[in-house]
């Protein structure tokens, strides 16, 4: 009698955990979906460097883990798997140091949002800023959102935390004006002939 309790108790702890995950799937009433692509849009400008994609979750035994492409969509496979990127040198492109993590908790999906919010589309848009003290930085530096009641696309753009690369634009000083020069009555006589040699004064 006890076994048959107990497994009853299991099989339905079983089934609301099932039923739980899969209603997680579904879309809640007055919502829509979001769609949204992360991605890095530079790699291509460090050769020598490779970034990880590493995810956990309920789905995974240990860990995942792929080499991200260039300007490419991330992926976590499930959505309620959690995602890091790091970084390495190319001839370690599989190898996870925990001291090159770059961005923890990165959030690939959309989801879904209340139907209120006019939201439909996100582009969220990485970029490698650099090396500062042997450690590489990655930076949000776009995000493009788009509507579905006619708002413009809105496009917001992110500094390099490294600072531009570009040189700095160095507007002169204005040399302050010193006035008309003074002349006496005989320096204004001589001017007055020079000028009619075609000579002037300075």
């Amino acid at each position: 009698m006890k076994k048959l309790i107990i497994c009853t108790l299991f099989s339905l702890a079983f089934v609301f955990l099932f039923s739980a995950t899969v209603s997680a799937d579904v879309i809640p009433g007055y919502s829509h979906s979001v769609d949204r692509c992360v991605k890095v849009v530079n790699l291509n400008e460090f050769p020598s460097v490779v970034l990880i994609g590493y995810y956990t979750g309920p789905m995974v035994d240990k860990y995942e883990s792929y080499q991200i492409k260039n300007n490419e969509c991330l992926t976590k496979g499930y959505k309620f798997n959690s995602l890091s990127i790091y970084w390495n040198t190319k001839d370690k492109p599989d190898s996870i140091d925990p001291n090159n993590l770059l961005l923890e908790n990165v959030e690939p999906y959309g989801g879904y949002v209340d139907q209120d919010n006019p939201l439909i589309k996100e582009d969220i848009e990485y970029s490698i800023a650099g090396f500062s003290g042997g450690k590489l930085v990655l930076y949000k530096s776009k995000q493009t959102s788009e509507y579905n009641n006619g708002t413009p696309k809105k496009v917001e753009t992110f500094s390099n935390p490294l600072g531009n690369k570009e040189p700095d634009k160095i507007t002169p000083t204005p040399t302050p004006s010193q006035g008309p020069v003074k002349r006496g009555f005989w320096q204004a006589i001589i001017c007055f002939f020079r000028g009619l040699f075609g000579r002037g004064c300075q």
